[in-house]
């Protein structure tokens, strides 16, 4: 948004780039002061429920992230018609309503995609593979070369890793904890 906002004061009016430059390093600034642990939020010791935790990613996948990629996949663009032409007084703008659901939604189907990416790669081909491409067992054994025991014990960390990284970029929060 920054960079939106500063490549938009320079190409409008290039005597506003420096009240721009000197926000953005007061930005820089307050960033740098920050603690490290209150931007990782690392103080939580509370113990992750593995299988409650795998449900929710499993839940989550099936419903939301389907829902953001048929949204993301959507043109909100309609085709002109006049037949039966009514005029519209509502103060919004449905079609740039549309547009910015589905760019938040691209956004959101981005960064889901490079948690999964970061996995590791053994995680990264069961998590895709048991949730996203809904493969059976057996072609995930030929897959990793791992049997069913030591699959089921990647799929549960490959969750729990997954809904880490998702909460810690996004506002999106699906670990469980054990109480």
């Amino acid at each position: 948004m920054i960079i939106l906002a500063l490549w938009t004061y320079t190409t409008l009016d290039n005597t506003t780039l420096d009240f721009d430059l000197k926000i953005i390093i007061k930005a820089w600034y307050v960033v740098d002061l920050m603690q490290l642990s209150d931007l990782l939020d690392n103080n939580d010791n509370r113990e992750i429920d593995l299988s409650k935790t795998r449900i929710k990613v499993i839940n989550f996948m099936d419903n939301q992230y389907q829902q953001l990629k048929y949204l993301a996949n959507t043109s909100p663009l309609q085709s002109v018609s006049y037949d039966n032409i009514k005029v519209q007084t509502s103060p919004s703008n449905s079609i740039e309503d549309k547009t910015i659901k589905q760019l938040q939604a691209k956004e959101y189907i981005r960064i889901i995609d490079d948690c999964i990416n970061s996995l590791d790669e053994v995680q990264s081909i069961v998590f895709k593979g048991k949730i996203i491409q809904h493969l059976p067992g057996y072609k995930l054994e030929e897959l990793t070369g791992y049997m069913h025991t030591r699959l089921y014990h990647y799929y549960n960390n490959a969750c729990v890793d997954f809904a880490k990284k998702l909460k810690l970029v996004t506002d999106i929060d699906l670990l469980e904890y054990k109480e």
